[in-house]
C-alpha cells in the first residue's frame, strides 16, 4: 500500500524571533512597547487569540483586557494566564491552553522524555483496589524491561500503595514530577511480584500498541488493534503497516481500541478514516472545518505577517468553509460495512472526529464508556522559542453537518476497562463484547464467568480523593504544523 499523499488545508506557524513579533505587536496594534519578554508574550498571546481564537468576538479590545495585568513569574506561565483569562470569557472552552515548545513538539511527534506507561485503578479482586498499568510503550524503560498492561505497582519506591490521597500524591509526584528514576515493585495477577528500578528516558513513542486477527470456527477473520495516540508522520507509517497486515490477511471485521487516545494530528485521522470507510465512501464529503468570522473574511494582519507564514496562500479564501472541505480518499483494498471501537472518557479529539466522520458512512459501533466530547482543536502558535499557544482555533462537523456532542459520543455497548488484562486478552470484557456481537449477531446480556472476575474499574468511589492528574503533552486535535 502507498503512502498517502495529503492535500490538505494545513496551517504552518511559525516561532517567531523577538524582532518579528516586536514589529507584528507594536507597528500592527500600536501597543505600548514591552518592557520584558513576559510583556511581550502576555501581548503576544492576547493579539494572536484574536485574530484565530474560535470565540474571539468575546475577547474586547486590547486595552479593556490588559493581557499586561497576568504576568506570571515566566513566560510560560504568563502566556498560561492569559489564556486562562481568554478562557473564562466563553463557557464552552475547556481546552485552550499554552506550552513548552519542547513539550509541545513532543505531543506531536511522540518523541520526548517520559515515563513510557500510566496508571488506573481497578479491581484485583472483589475487595482489592490496585494501580493498574493501563499502557506502555515499547521503547521506554519499562517497555524495554518488560512492563505490561494488566501488572499494577504494589510499591513505589519501598512504599505500598493503596486507594487513598497519599498513594495519589505519590503517583502524581511520580509521572509529573522531577524524578527519573523509581523503585517499583510490580504485582501480576497469578505470578510472584517483580522489583526493579525504572528509568525516564528519551524514545520514540508507538502509537499502535498491539494488532492481532482472531479466527472464528466460521472461518470470520477479525482484525483488532490498540491505537493510543494520532502523532504526526511516525503514526501514519504505523497504520499504513497494520491496515497491509490486516489486508493481507483478509480480516472480515475490524475492532479498533481508542480507550486510551486522546487526539493529535486531523492528518493521521483523515489517512485512518480513509484506510476504514467503504469504497462507497469514496469522493463524498468526510468532514469540514470551521474557522472565526475574521480568518473567514481574510482579516489576519498578524498571521499575513508572522515570520516566514506562508501568506501568499492566505489571501484567496484559505479559511472559508469551501475551501475547508476534507474528503473521503480511500485508501487500500479492506470494504467493511461497520467498524467497532473500544471507547472511554479518554477517547477524544482525532478519536471522536473518526468517529464522527465515519457514522454517515457506514455501522459503527461503541463499547465501553462515553467519550470526552470535543469537537474543538488548535493549530500551535510559537512564541519567542519559549511557548506554543494552543487557543480553540476551529470547530469539525461531519457531512451531514454534526459536531462532536459535548457530551460526547454514548456506547452502544456500555462495557467497562478491564484494567487487570493484558491486549488482546478476550476476556477484557470490551474485547469480549466486541467479539460476542460480531460472533452471535448481538451484545451479551452479561459477561462470561471468567470476564467478570475484577472487571470493574474504579470510578469516584472515595469522593474526597483527588484524581490523577490529567497525561501530559497530548496536544489534543491539532492542524500540523509542517515546517
Amino acid at each position: 500500500m502507498k503512502n498517502l499523499l495529503f492535500v490538505l488545508t494545513l496551517i504552518t506557524l511559525f516561532t517567531a524571533c523577538k524582532k518579528d513579533t516586536v514589529s507584528n505587536t507594536y507597528q500592527v496594534y500600536k501597543t505600548p512597547l514591552a518592557n520584558s519578554d513576559r510583556e511581550l508574550i502576555a501581548d503576544s498571546t492576547f493579539l494572536y487569540a484574536r485574530e484565530i481564537y474560535l470565540w474571539n468576538d468575546k475577547l474586547g479590545e486590547y486595552n479593556t483586557f490588559n493581557p499586561r495585568k497576568f504576568l506570571g513569574t515566566d513566560e510560560l506561565q504568563t502566556a498560561q494566564n492569559v489564556m486562562d483569562a481568554i478562557k473564562a470569557r466563553e463557557v464552552s472552552d475547556l481546552f485552550s491552553y499554552a506550552t513548552t515548545i519542547e513539550d509541545s513538539e513532543q505531543g506531536q511527534t511522540g518523541n520526548g522524555e517520559d515515563w513510557g506507561f500510566f496508571v488506573k485503578a481497578g479491581y484485583a479482586n472483589a475487595n482489592d483496589i490496585k494501580w493498574f498499568i493501563t499502557y506502555v510503550y515499547a521503547a521506554s524503560d519499562a517497555g524495554q524491561k518488560g512492563v505490561r498492561r494488566g501488572w499494577y505497582i504494589e510499591k513505589l519506591n519501598g512504599v505500598t500503595l493503596g486507594y487513598d490521597n497519599a498513594s495519589v500524591a505519590k503517583l502524581n509526584d511520580l509521572l509529573f514530577g522531577s524524578a527519573t528514576t523509581a523503585e517499583i515493585t510490580f504485582g501480576r495477577l497469578g505470578l510472584p511480584d517483580t522489583t526493579f528500578t525504572v528509568n525516564k528516558t528519551t524514545f520514540q513513542a508507538n502509537s499502535v500498541l498491539f494488532a492481532r486477527i482472531y479466527t472464528h470456527t466460521s472461518g470470520k477473520r477479525i482484525g483488532y488493534f490498540v491505537f493510543n495516540q494520532f502523532f504526526n508522520e511516525v503514526s501514519r507509517i504505523e497504520l499504513v503497516n497494520v491496515f497491509d497486515f490486516f489486508q493481507n490477511q483478509g480480516i472480515d471485521e475490524l475492532v479498533v481500541d481508542l480507550r486510551n487516545n486522546l487526539g493529535g494530528s486531523t492528518a493521521t485521522q483523515d489517512l485512518l478514516a480513509n484506510l476504514i470507510a467503504p469504497y462507497s465512501a469514496n469522493g463524498k464529503t468526510m468532514y469540514y472545518y470551521e474557522f472565526n468570522s475574521l480568518l473567514q473574511e481574510d482579516r489576519f494582519i498578524l498571521l499575513r505577517n508572522k515570520a516566514k507564514f506562508p501568506w501568499v496562500q492566505l489571501d484567496r479564501g484559505y479559511f472559508s468553509k469551501e475551501a475547508n472541505k476534507l474528503p473521503f480518499r480511500k485508501e487500500g483494498s479492506i470494504n467493511l460495512n461497520r467498524v467497532f471501537f473500544i471507547v472511554s472518557n479518554n477517547s477524544a479529539s482525532a478519536s471522536e472526529l473518526l468517529i464522527n466522520n465515519l457514522k454517515p458512512v457506514m455501522d459503527v459501533q461503541l463499547i465501553g464508556d462515553n467519550t470526552r466530547g470535543k469537537s474543538v482543536g488548535f493549530f500551535p502558535v510559537n512564541l519567542l522559542e519559549k511557548v506554543a499557544l494552543y487557543p480553540v482555533s476551529f470547530r469539525t462537523v461531519n457531512s451531514e453537518g454534526a459536531a462532536v456532542p459535548h457530551t460526547g459520543f454514548a456506547p452502544n455497548k456500555v462495557s467497562p476497562d478491564g484494567v487487570q488484562y493484558d491486549w488482546g486478552d478476550t476476556y477484557e470484557p470490551c474485547l469480549y463484547n466486541a467479539l460476542s456481537y460480531i460472533i452471535n449477531g448481538s451484545y451479551p446480556t452479561t459477561l462470561s464467568s471468567n470476564a467478570t472476575i475484577g472487571r470493574s474499574v474504579v470510578g469516584d468511589k472515595l469522593v474526597e480523593l483527588k484524581q490523577i492528574e490529567p497525561r501530559p503533552k497530548v496536544p489534543g486535535l491539532y492542524i500540523e504544523n509542517k515546517f
